[in-house]
């Protein structure tokens, strides 16, 4: 990256003492004495509309494509002149659109990983960041160095995130995002308040209410949670109608599932995983669900 860090960033810091409200908002898939798991970003993104609307267009176009083909071979067997402009429109719907699909969808969604965790590990002080380049690529920072600031959505302006720069001096060499989004920056507020409390206070003062201590996020690809997350996505204006709904529902549940299906679960390198040992009795691990939202008595993210 390495760049000068921009002015709205230096504004935006993420404070390092405590702020109040504590709230994980379904982020955290993994906690103990020694380490937290957080999802990425793009983890709600995986296999939803962008990827759908695009496999059904690209799907569409291999189909016309072969339409195409049965309809115009005969032709060229009958002996008549060949329709060069017939032909073109052939090679772009039947063969350009794999280009497109795989430019937009199979190379960024399909085929990679079914999320990318951030770690933040308490007994070494380090986050650890995985990428897109696997076990190799994961970004390592002190917890006392990284730059946690206010992220901002850069299509839709209006949401926001936590984003962790790996400064050198002035200059943002790496950046990577954690947890989910939100267009609410309390939200996000609460979200870094649960990771601070959690690296400079313990496990045992990131909530208030013993009742709470659960993970609620599950990334478990199973038809179950595609489906549960899809209906979360819909929101609380829109819950009530999900069952009329389902006809365009349904294609970004199957969508989601083979995306993740077709993805592979993260490994991290072996000196993060020596780190990362956790005590057979650590009273401090808390209970992952089979599914999202298991142990959750609300609705949303």
């Amino acid at each position: 990256m390495d760049r000068t860090i921009y002015p709205a960033e230096q504004c935006e810091p993420l404070k390092r003492e405590r702020t109040g409200v504590s709230n994980e908002r379904h982020c955290v898939i993994r906690l103990n004495s020694t380490y937290m798991d957080v999802i990425d970003r793009r983890y709600r993104l995986r296999g939803m509309v962008t990827t759908t609307v695009v496999t059904l267009v690209s799907t569409a176009l291999a189909l016309f494509g072969v339409w195409m083909l049965v309809t115009w071979l005969p032709t060229v067997y009958a002996g008549r002149a060949v329709d060069w402009f017939m032909a073109g429109v052939l090679v772009i719907g039947f063969v350009g659109q794999f280009t497109l699909m795989y430019r937009l969808v199979i190379g960024r969604d399909f085929f990679t990983y079914k999320y990318y965790p951030i770690r933040f590990n308490r007994r070494t002080r380090m986050v650890h960041a995985y990428t897109d380049a696997g076990p190799s690529g994961v970004i390592s920072v002190p917890w006392e160095q990284a730059y946690f600031h206010l992220g901002h959505g850069q299509g839709e302006t209006c949401l926001r995130d936590i984003r962790c720069h790996v400064m050198e001096g002035d200059t943002v060499r790496q950046t990577f995002a954690v947890g989910h989004y939100f267009a609410d920056a309390d939200k996000i507020r609460e979200i870094w308040e649960f990771i601070r409390r959690y690296m400079d206070e313990g496990p045992e003062h990131v909530v208030d209410a013993p009742s709470s201590r659960h993970v609620h996020l599950s990334v478990a690809d199973t038809w179950k949670n595609c489906y549960l997350t899809v209906i979360i996505s819909l929101g609380e204006a829109l819950l009530p109608y999900r069952t009329v709904l389902m006809p365009l529902l349904g294609p970004l549940v199957v969508c989601r599932w083979l995306v993740l299906k077709s993805s592979r679960a993260p490994e991290w390198p072996a000196h993060v995983v020596t780190e990362s040992v956790v005590d057979v009795a650590d009273p401090h691990q808390w209970p992952e669900p089979e599914y999202v939202g298991q142990f959750y008595a609300g609705r949303g993210v």
